[in-house]
């Protein structure tokens, strides 16, 4: 690595710690990210899902990692909900010129950003390091941290036994073949990274984003220690649902709780989180759902709440974060 590299990335300061860390995806996450970026600044730390990172041409790519710093520095195609906003494609349209596979869209913009990530891995630097530098050229003074340095993968099981990577899977093959299991390939060789058990034990709240629990929250809480850590902290970790009227409101959460053999509906979503979580947020459409049909009684170590959790502009993901953070942050501004 050229010196100047080795120095830009020690001058890169280690950030304070987080009054909120948030467990976050991508698209399904973002939103609320951004929400909670816009309204609490500086105070805030993100643990990204890493599990959906995988090689392409040569580049690697975490996908999670940076719709989360696209969306915060205001680089992020809203519309799509991935990429950069007003990027082209030139690189793409040629690699397909020269009879390549070119089922995953990467941007001409986008692809910078990729160069730069794979370069430093081989000069080798670990994904934390190189997550930080990148937050810091994108203008962010807040920590996005890797849930692990190490590579592990979401695989999807089909009915014919047939595994694809989740992007292979759900890009490639439009997620159209029928899911048996989905299993986080060498998660009990990844490790929580020492940035990521810092902030968990010194945050004042955890949020758990409304992303996807299998494919987005999941792979985080599947490695070791992450559990223990969030059971002993589950009085501050808050879990904002990714279901209304018991639908995904963004992605194919059922789908996979399904292949997961977990109920796919509120029910399904408040066991699968009822260990490490004694908060939830849920719409106000779905109060008398949890209180009536599922029974808060049933449930009486959870503190259930409800608000609008639909984050459709700009103004509602404001209003989200200003609803958690009055509602389970107060004085701690």
């Amino acid at each position: 690595m050229c010196e100047a590299r080795e120095q830009e990335i020690k001058n890169v300061e280690k950030y304070p710690h987080s009054l909120i860390t948030i467990l976050a995806g991508g698209t399904g996450s973002v939103k609320l990210v951004r929400g909670l970026y816009n309204e609490f600044k500086k105070n805030i730390g993100v643990i990204s899902n890493v599990a959906d990172n995988f090689w392409h041409y040569g580049l690697y790519i975490c996908p999670d990692v940076d719709t989360i710093i696209y969306g915060l520095s205001n680089h992020l195609d809203k519309k799509r909900g991935w990429g950069i906003k007003n990027d082209t494609f030139n690189f793409l349209n040629h690699m397909k010129l020269l009879g390549e596979e070119a089922w995953f869209n990467l941007g001409d913009k986008d692809l910078a950003t990729h160069v730069l990530r794979t370069q430093l891995l081989k000069e080798g630097k670990n994904l934390s390091e190189i997550t930080r530098l990148l937050s810091h050229k994108y203008g962010l003074g807040i920590p996005i941290v890797p849930a692990s340095d190490v590579h592990y993968e979401t695989n999807m099981v089909t009915k014919d036994d047939q595994v694809f990577h989740l992007q292979e899977y759900w890009i490639k093959h439009k997620g159209a073949l029928p899911l048996k299991d989905i299993v986080y390939k060498n998660v009990k060789l990844a490790k929580i990274s020492l940035e990521c058990k810092r902030m968990l034990e010194n945050s004042k709240l955890i949020v758990l984003a409304p992303g996807n629990p299998i494919s987005s929250i999941g792979p985080i809480i599947a490695i070791s220690g992450m559990k223990n850590i969030l059971h002993k902290h589950r009085n501050k970790v808050v879990m904002v649902s990714p279901l209304i009227s018991n639908k995904a409101f963004s992605g194919p959460s059922e789908i996979y709780m399904r292949a997961k053999n977990i109920q796919p509906d509120i029910r399904g979503l408040i066991n699968f989180y009822s260990k490490i979580s004694a908060n939830m947020i849920f719409d106000r459409v779905d109060k008398k759902e949890v209180e009536e049909k599922i029974g808060t009684t049933s449930y009486p170590q959870i503190n259930f709440s409800y608000t609008d959790i639909l984050m459709n502009n700009s103004r509602k993901e404001l209003a989200l974060a200003s609803y958690i953070i009055s509602e389970f942050c107060q004085d701690r501004r």
